[in-house]
């Protein structure tokens, strides 16, 4: 049987955004491993999606390359023992240091790089070094996805990945069917606005809070929900601490994670993404296949799903008064028009952000990898 593995930071993020790739790929005859660190969705990798999964130790938010290369040591063991027909890749380590451990067995990589990120925004060594991984690493791959335009030019552009091997798909997709407008509820209350993600200052959280805080000066207009993961090993993580103290902010609520997200939009009015940048925003796709309204930044990514007044508000990036004035228009605005934003966004995702594209992208790029090992053709 041929054997497909699948390689993340988390298995939290395969679960969650990789299922329907996993289930295709066992469909289609394929032994599916899943490589990642251990936590609560290991196990339900295995349980829930059928698949295999074997551990990976990492610090995520490591910044040593030298500490760090002994995830190559790990990669290469697993390969050479598990000999996959291809080796798929997902968040900045795991595309580096498992590319390189799969060129030096034959192992084809395909890589997909979900946005640019935290050491593309801010500059420095750090910038300096993921580069200069990137450069020395992502040649080596059979295929690199990227999830914007921009993001491809850039990395294009800095000949840190020749353009043959670049191709643009649309995110990780969204299940249309998992969210979908039906499941949407009326409440009681103000206004109810959602930020759904990584607790991170670079989506944008300080200058969220700083507009809620004057919209509500006089009084509670809206609610804030925040639900995601918090003290994430990033460099720009929001601590549960901070979280606890914006929580007792008038009109501002810390929900934590959730497994079941489609409930927690059926119970919104709006979505809010001030991110810096983006690969391409997996809040907004389900916000858009919810029919719910967006305010967001215009940044790579985000630009890519949200038009502004046609499904959602622009506002400029690390502006809290630009974000302010959007989030209060959308308040101010006639529920019929909010409709009208929602159904436009349910129209576009369907049309260009359905996860069966990237499902039957990522399928193929593998049998692409398959044919050009059984042929002996170079990777292109």
């Amino acid at each position: 049987m041929k054997i497909v593995t699948l390689s993340s930071n988390t298995s939290w993020y395969l679960y969650n955004f990789r299922a329907s790739t996993i289930r295709c790929f066992i469909k289609n005859g394929y032994r599916v491993i899943c490589l990642s660190p251990e936590d609560d969705y290991s196990q339900k990798l295995k349980d829930d999606l059928g698949c295999e999964w074997l551990p990976l130790v990492m610090s995520n938010q490591g910044r040593n390359p030298f500490k760090d290369a002994g995830l190559v040591v790990q990669f290469w063991r697993y390969y050479r023992q598990l000999r996959p027909v291809a080796a798929l890749h997902f968040t900045i380590k795991n595309n580096v240091y498992g590319t390189w451990a799969a060129r030096t067995l034959g192992v084809l990589a395909i890589n997909n790089v979900s946005g640019l990120g935290t050491a593309f925004i801010r500059r420095g060594l750090i910038s300096a070094a993921v580069r200069l991984l990137y450069k020395v690493s992502q040649p080596l791959a059979y295929r690199v996805f990227c999830q914007n335009a921009e993001d491809m030019k850039k990395l294009a552009d800095l000949k840190l990945v020749p353009l043959s091997r670049l191709e643009l798909l649309p995110g990780s997709g969204v299940d249309l069917q998992r969210f979908h407008p039906g499941l949407k509820k009326d409440h009681t209350g103000p206004f109810r606005f959602l930020f759904a993600g990584r607790m991170l200052a670079d989506k944008g959280l300080n200058e969220l809070i700083a507009a809620v805080r004057a919209i509500n000066a006089e009084c509670v207009r809206c609610t804030l929900w925040l639900s995601g993961f918090a003290d994430v090993e990033n460099v720009s993580a929001v601590t549960s601490a901070q979280l606890s103290e914006w929580s007792r902010e008038p009109g501002v609520e810390w929900l934590g994670p959730s497994d079941s997200m489609e409930d927690v939009y059926a119970q919104v009015d709006c979505v809010v993404l001030p991110s810096y940048r983006e690969g391409m925003p997996r809040s907004l796709l389900e916000a858009g296949a919810m029919g719910l309204p967006v305010v967001t930044t215009s940044v790579p990514g985000c630009k890519d799903v949200v038009e502004d007044r046609v499904n959602g508000l622009v506002c400029e990036v690390k502006s809290s008064e630009s974000l302010r004035l959007a989030m209060a228009s959308m308040l101010e605005m006639t529920q019929e028009k909010r409709a009208k934003m929602g159904e436009q966004g349910r129209r576009l995702v369907s049309s260009k952000f359905d996860e069966k594209i990237v499902v039957d992208a990522t399928l193929r790029a593998v049998e692409s990898a398959v044919t050009a090992r059984k042929y002996n053709k170079p990777a292109a």
